[in-house]
């Protein structure tokens, strides 16, 4: 999609408002319209090329918070390029958020003024159109602000999960009805950092990762509602991040910051099958910070992570101490690749990583894919989600955008 221009639609009812900008040499073009009524225009003069295409870019930043969204058609769409580009009304949301298995629907949490409240959002990928489902209303005291870390549909599609704090809960999209999951108060009942211990799931959503107070790791399964596996690590280093495998038949586990320690455990046995330091040839730069996004590949024959000051992802084969494989930076020797964020396709055919500038896609072992993906717009993408059958991509980082990409599935 151009950068030059940008057709956005309100798509609330009863009558859709449009609004198309575009860069004329130094000038922005600004013309709306709704149904048949008179067109609108209007126009700014600025200093350069340059200084119109960003007063473009912010004013479709500010018109998308509104409520405009960028939205076509996926039949139609060339793969790599997006159907859909919106924003929440507040702050944070395109750092948490998920996508519906089926591709038709967003959720996302936003944060009111301070974190002093949130909301969480459900988006039609089709028409853009949002309908808020949940508001978390502030407590009292700078210690009660209201910081959303994750939000994730559940198996069937009709609740979400969300970590609100050192708290799990689940919402029922049907009912509106919350219930506690797990719960802990950071440096109380538990050492988790609720900013990088955050709930998660296997491929299937059928298995649910949890952290709970006096340093438990749950894995609870979500059909019954019981727990098939209950870890006390509190005689490890601070537990830093985890994740199940996509078959949920594996939980990795990582502790520490500087040294990071990495444990991979059998999920329906309880036994620790490896536990090894991870090796980070790099120390002067990655390993500074450790591990901050875990998980394993399609095969589950490696673990895959992403750390230090954005860097990686860098794969480990499973019960191994050396390393397989790390996207390499373009341009420097002495560090990793850029990386926020990676998820692998459905299909293992694809590696999406989220940069500085936006996702791109790289084949399962991280060289450069042939499929391209158009500008997802969101800066620092901090998390990237296929649908189940990988048709589509949906992308969020720091300018405050969310962007759906349509791929071509894989067989």
């Amino acid at each position: 999609m151009p950068t030059d221009e940008v057709l956005l639609t309100h798509p609330d009812p009863p009558a859709p408002r449009h609004l198309h900008l575009a860069v004329d040499g130094a000038r922005l073009l600004r013309r709306s319209w709704r149904r048949t009524a008179k067109e609108r225009h209007s126009s700014r003069d600025l200093a350069n090329p340059q200084a119109a295409r960003d007063a473009l870019a912010r004013e479709a930043a500010a018109r998308m918070r509104e409520g405009f969204v960028f939205v076509r058609d996926s039949a139609g769409t060339p793969p790599g390029e997006p159907v859909l580009r919106c924003a929440p009304p507040n702050s944070d949301g395109p750092q948490t958020f998920d996508l519906h298995p089926q591709g038709h629907t967003l959720a996302v949490a936003s944060l009111h003024r301070g974190a002093y409240g949130a909301d969480l959002h459900l988006i039609d990928v089709t028409t853009g159109r949002r309908r808020l489902v949940h508001t978390e209303t502030p407590g009292s005291g700078p210690a009660r602000q209201t910081f959303i870390h994750t939000v994730l549909f559940d198996a069937d599609g009709t609740g979400l999960v969300y970590a609100l704090n050192g708290e799990t809960r689940h919402l029922d999209l049907t009912t509106g009805a919350t219930r506690f999951l797990a719960a802990y108060e950071q440096f109380s009942t538990a050492r988790f950092n609720p900013f990088c211990a955050r709930p998660a799931q296997d491929a299937t959503r059928q298995r649910l990762l949890l952290f709970d107070a006096d340093d438990r790791v749950r894995v609870r399964a979500t059909s019954t509602g019981d727990d098939v596996l209950v870890l006390h690590v509190a005689d490890q280093p601070e537990c830093r991040a985890g994740a199940l495998s996509p078959s949920g038949r594996l939980l990795a586990l990582t502790y520490g910051v500087h040294d990071a320690t990495v444990q991979l455990w059998h999920v329906d046995t309880g036994r620790l099958l490896h536990s090894t330091r991870f090796p980070f040839p790099f120390a002067s730069t990655t390993g500074r910070t450790g591990i901050s996004h875990l998980g394993f590949d399609p095969t589950e024959r490696f673990l895959l992570a992403a750390g230090g000051f954005a860097e990686g992802p860098f794969a480990l084969p499973i019960e191994g101490d050396t390393l397989a494989w790390a996207v390499a930076d373009p341009h420097r020797t002495d560090r990793y690749g850029t990386c926020f964020s990676w998820q692998y396709s459905p299909h293992g055919d694809l590696l999406a990583i989220g940069g500085r500038l936006g996702a791109t896609l790289h084949l399962p072992t991280g060289e450069p894919s042939p499929v391209t993906l158009a500008p997802s717009h969101t800066g620092r993408t901090h998390r990237i989600v296929f649908s189940a059958d990988g048709t589509l991509l949906a992308c969020g980082g720091d300018t405050g955008q969310l962007s759906v990409h349509h791929l071509t599935s894989q067989p």
